[in-house]
């Protein structure tokens, strides 16, 4: 006894082998659905068929037919670190590019795929570093020395300006004969020449100066600003945090 399957039916044909004829035996398959609706996949015991590219046919599983919770993370397509999920204006599934340290996703309206972008509204303080000394320095030299007044920043954006906050405290001259510059840096570049300080009297006086200005470093490397002196006349000493007087310098990150 032989059998064959008729794949348009479903039925199982059983034929004889003696001879005398075929004896039909035609077996229902059973829960799979009729040949019609074998390759719809859309009612109960279906089961779906492949196209001509080897895929289910678009239609044939509706979203009904997933499990909810059935798609894990695994079963998604790789992408890179750091994209996000979106939609495009056809609505379909789009990636948002990777954006840079310290950028917001920013909406781009209706129909525009959100970006990573600089955070708007300018002005914005992003961080605040300072230094300080109390430590005495002094020369009766006409080339620039260090003050021991120093602070380093590392901006987070390259865009950002730092605003520099100085007070320079017990400054002196001993004579009147006397006086000095005082010298901001930022790192080996001179920024500003911004005092230019002359003893009053005989006798040694002490005095603050202070100063804000406003840089424009172009960098996110750790960036060092200081304070630096020499004497611009007479042959007397001058210096700076004299009897331990404190200087600050304070470095705000300004976003724009």
């Amino acid at each position: 006894m032989a059998h064959k399957i008729d794949s348009a039916s479903g039925s199982i044909t059983l034929i004889s082998e003696d001879g005398s004829g075929n004896v039909n035996l035609t077996l229902p398959r059973a829960g799979l659905g009729t040949a019609a609706s074998a390759d719809t996949g859309t009612a109960a015991g279906n089961i779906p068929v492949l196209d001509g590219s080897g895929q289910i046919a678009s239609g044939v599983l509706t979203n009904a037919a997933v499990a909810d919770n059935a798609i894990t993370l695994a079963k998604m397509a790789h992408g890179t670190d750091g994209e996000l999920i979106t939609y495009d204006a056809t609505g379909a599934p789009a990636n948002v590019a990777v954006g840079t340290s310290g950028q917001v996703l920013t909406s781009g309206g209706v129909g525009v795929a959100p970006t990573f972008q600089a955070a708007a509204g300018g002005g914005k303080v992003l961080q605040v570093v300072q230094g300080y000394t109390s430590t005495n320095a002094n020369t009766t030299g006409t080339t620039y020395v260090d003050s021991n007044l120093t602070a380093t920043i590392t901006p987070t954006l390259a865009t950002s300006k730092v605003l520099v906050v100085v007070h320079q405290n017990g400054c002196y001259t001993n004579v009147i004969t006397a006086g000095m510059h005082i010298n901001l840096m930022k790192d080996s570049t001179q920024l500003v020449e911004w005092v230019k300080y002359y003893g009053q009297t005989s006798t040694q006086i002490n005095t603050t100066n202070s100063l804000s200005y406003l840089d424009s470093p172009s960098t996110t490397s750790a960036t060092t600003y200081k304070t630096q002196f020499h004497r611009i006349a007479g042959n007397a000493a001058v210096g700076v945090q004299n009897n331990g007087a404190y200087s600050t310098i304070t470095l705000m990150e300004i976003g724009v």
